[in-house]
């Protein structure tokens, strides 16, 4: 039997992630719009000639008043087609007060703790996500105006980790056929239209306008190139990896690097260097391109020793003779040297 279209993608793109195997459990996020909707109903498709199992999960944010209504329909559907649904619903509001960040990115980690720890219970073997090639281009749009380097402009993967995106090939009209062909309804999230968010004026505003002024296939060509910039990043990472092997130790929760062997590397490996030996040292939260490049800039200088450059999260990186130590800030006694600045 000849399977829709959408249905074949998520089909080829299972096959690509090798994910979940004959038996496994597939847990995949639901929010109730027509992207989670779309992947739900083609998992549901997949299930029985694949011997997987399908579990929905939603969560409720809790950030609008008609959000219990998303849970409802969700319910319905997944009793209209025979998928289990693990529900919950999150106080957003109060972790973004708790973090100082956010809404947008308080419910984004809201949600993918909730749908790990689904995962954990049930033992799956991923968790599948729906976003589309349209969020794709929307995401190294966003990210380009926002200064990003190969890892930012790589955009989203179809694999991180245990997250599997069986969409990322198929577009937003794909979806929304699909949806008609088959019957389906989807909530409409009201915030999706609001303006006041950045993603949303690169959706309805910048997108449009690039496609009708220079290249309809737009989305096309931006998903591709972001699929080319995270093969490229994918390389630099394994180089960066292997310069960390040979030039750097780790000194309880402080990274020493080599600054010869560091100096020496290409610029862009030596930039994914820093950035995987800040990740071991406490997270790349608020690390901005200019911390890098303020650490690379100072390890080929020809003197740096007893310099020390503060870093955000408390860090700082030190220079002593031909190591940089990058670690917690250490007080400096009275009368002693300062070192450079942010």
């Amino acid at each position: 039997m000849r399977l829709p279209s959408l249905v074949a993608a998520v089909d080829r793109a299972l096959s690509g992630l090798g994910d979940p195997a004959a038996g496994g459990v597939l847990v995949v996020g639901l929010s109730g719009g027509a992207d989670s909707v779309a992947l739900l109903d083609a998992l549901t498709t997949l299930a029985g000639p694949r011997e997987i199992q399908v579990l929905a999960a939603h969560l409720d944010h809790g950030l609008r008043t008609d959000s219990a209504e998303d849970a409802a329909f969700c319910r319905a559907l997944c009793k209209r087609l025979g998928v289990p649904l693990r529900s919950e619903r999150a106080d957003v509001r109060s972790r973004a007060r708790r973090e100082r960040g956010g809404l947008e990115q308080a419910a984004r980690r809201e949600r993918y703790a909730f749908l790990n720890r689904v995962r954990r219970e049930t033992g799956a073997a991923a968790i599948a996500v729906a976003h589309t090639r349209d969020d794709q281009a929307e995401t190294l749009l966003l990210r380009l105006l926002r200064g990003a380097g190969t890892t930012g402009l790589g955009g989203m993967r179809p694999r991180a980790g245990r997250v599997v995106r069986p969409l990322l090939e198929v577009s937003r009209e794909e979806v929304l056929a699909h949806l008609t062909d088959r019957g389906l309804s989807w909530r409409e999230d009201p915030t999706n239209a609001d303006m006041a968010h950045l993603r949303n004026r690169v959706r309805h505003e910048l997108l449009p306008y690039l496609e009708a002024r220079f290249n309809p296939a737009l989305r096309r060509v931006l998903a591709r190139t972001a699929g080319l910039l995270a093969d490229e990043d994918a390389h630099l990472k394994e180089e960066a990896e292997a310069l960390l092997a040979r030039g750097a130790r780790t000194a309880g929760d402080t990274v020493i690097l080599d600054r010869a062997a560091l100096g020496q590397a290409p610029p862009a490996v030596a930039r994914v260097a820093i950035r995987q030996a800040l990740r071991r040292t406490g997270g790349l939260g608020r690390v901005g391109a200019i911390h890098v490049e303020r650490i690379l800039t100072l390890a080929r200088s020809r003197s740096p020793s007893g310099r020390r450059l503060p870093l955000p999260g408390g860090r700082e990186v030190r220079y002593r003779l031909d190591e940089l130590h990058l670690g917690p800030r250490l007080a400096v006694a009275a009368g002693g040297s300062g070192g450079n600045g942010e």
